[in-house]
């Protein structure tokens, strides 16, 4: 990576102090894989109800329940402490799920590497083009 560039996952997501101590940044990080694992079972409960009505246009469970996840730690890092924690996370998975499988939406905050969990059998033959374009190029703009 050339010197003086973000990643882009720093860019999205803000990048952390660069003088914060190793020691201090191994229990931040430790504190958020806890509390993102606290959500465990709406990650649970909200891949199984979608898989239940989606399946035959999914490509697996895994790739649902890969996809809720990171629904679920962006909604973390939106949520501004108003109201409670829980409720906003399951109506922010709820609705994020329902505008990628029924809107055909990117992931929230999915700018540079886009995916989807929907099976290519199941794209409208008007996305056909962008998918192929974002799927299958190799990276460089013409």
């Amino acid at each position: 990576m050339q010197q003086g560039k973000q990643n882009p996952f720093e860019e999205q997501f803000g990048q952390e102090e660069q003088d914060q101590q190793p020691a201090a940044k191994s229990e931040d990080i430790r504190k958020w894989h806890e509390k993102v694992l606290s959500y465990k079972h709406l990650v649970r409960r909200w891949t199984a109800y979608f898989w239940g009505i989606n399946k035959a246009f999914l490509y697996s469970y895994e790739d649902l329940e890969q996809t809720i996840w990171y629904i679920l730690m962006v909604g973390l890092k939106e949520f501004d402490g108003r109201g409670d924690e829980e409720q906003f996370l399951n109506w922010y998975i709820r609705n994020k799920v329902v505008s990628i499988m029924m809107y055909g939406k990117k992931p929230p905050k999915c700018t540079h590497l886009p995916f989807t969990p929907i099976r290519f059998d199941y794209v409208s033959p008007d996305e056909l083009a962008e998918l192929n374009e974002l799927f299958y190029s190799d990276g460089e703009d013409d």
